[in-house]
């Protein structure tokens, strides 16, 4: 059954979805379902979500019951590099899919951290959780604060609770979160250390591909930091300071130096390796509940390991 509520706002010029968020202890997200679907009302009337409220004013509405997200929990096996009552950080392998979408439904991170939350006496609850039409597919997203690609290994943050989901992506949005990547590219740069400042968008003609654009798009850097030479190659350190689709890959080959195995933005001549060599090392931030300081690593992995040392040659 739908949980009503009436309340009396008690503040002046403050968000009617941002007071409810508080009062009700609800992501936005969920307050602006809420508001959207007819469920508050403000003085008798349906507001929007950005209505500024006024001392006196009465909200009163319901809270509709969560929705199932259609998702199987499975039992995949997960590298948990850590976990506290808010969230988890997965060491993901390469290969496997985050987000589901149609052709993977199953075999997912989402539903393997869905396996896992059941087993140890969470469920995440969602109503109506939505992904931004990215693949068309509502309710697949439970959890997940940033991404990885399919073949990117390393560090991904989970959330347990949609709370902590969005508070961990507010610090994403705000650039709040130092990343540290790791990467094998074609080449010897020869430059120690550069920054890459190359809007990123859409290639015009393959609309698979991003790409950096003279104009338009959107704004993206990324620092480079050169760890060790190899023989016709080099191992990379990235801080992508934004958040962009694809952004290191892009920006590395922009320079010049693609990443080792990226059949996309590398060099198609010959097979260099099953994937794109690419890692995401470190994650460093302030919990978002706790006000601590984080910082959490995952081990480079062997393909990446093994790679190096066969080309390190008479550089070792």
């Amino acid at each position: 059954m739908p949980r009503s509520f009436t309340i009396t706002c008690e503040q002046n010029d403050i968000r009617l979805d941002v007071f409810l968020s508080e009062q009700l202890s609800l992501t936005r997200t969920k307050i602006k379902e809420m508001i959207e679907g007819g469920h508050v009302r403000v003085d008798g009337r349906v507001p929007k979500p950005a209505m500024r409220l006024k001392a006196g004013l009465e909200i009163s509405g319901e809270i509709p019951e969560d929705e199932p997200i259609g998702l199987a929990a499975e039992r995949v096996p997960l590298n948990i590099l850590y976990e506290d009552n808010y969230f988890l950080a997965i060491n993901k392998p390469a290969d496997m899919v985050v987000h589901p979408s149609f052709g993977h439904s199953s075999g997912t991170l989402v539903n393997a951290v869905l396996g896992y939350l059941e087993r140890t006496g969470f469920t995440f609850h969602v109503s109506r959780f939505t992904n931004n039409g990215t693949d068309g597919m509502a309710g697949m997203r439970p959890g997940i604060v940033h991404r990885l690609d399919k073949g990117t290994t390393g560090v991904i943050l989970i959330a347990r609770d949609p709370r902590t989901q969005e508070k961990l992506s507010g610090l994403f949005k705000d650039r709040d979160v130092r990343k540290t990547y790791r990467a094998l590219v074609e080449g010897t740069p020869p430059w120690d250390v550069l920054t890459v400042n190359g809007n990123i968008g859409r290639h015009p003609v393959d609309r698979k591909k991003m790409t950096v654009l003279r104009s338009g798009g959107r704004y993206a850097t990324t620092g480079f930091k050169v760890l060790e030479r190899l023989e016709g190659f080099s191992c990379i350190e990235a801080y992508p300071a934004t958040g962009r689709t694809h952004q290191i890959r892009v920006h590395l080959s922009h320079a010049g130096f693609p990443i080792v195995g990226d059949e996309t933005y590398g060099r198609k001549a010959k097979r260099l390796a099953a994937r794109p060599l690419l890692h995401a090392y470190r994650i460093e931030f302030v919990h978002p509940v706790t006000g601590a300081p984080v910082k959490i690593e995952a081990p480079v992995p062997p393909d990446m390991n093994e790679f190096m040392e066969k080309h390190r040659g008479q550089n070792a």
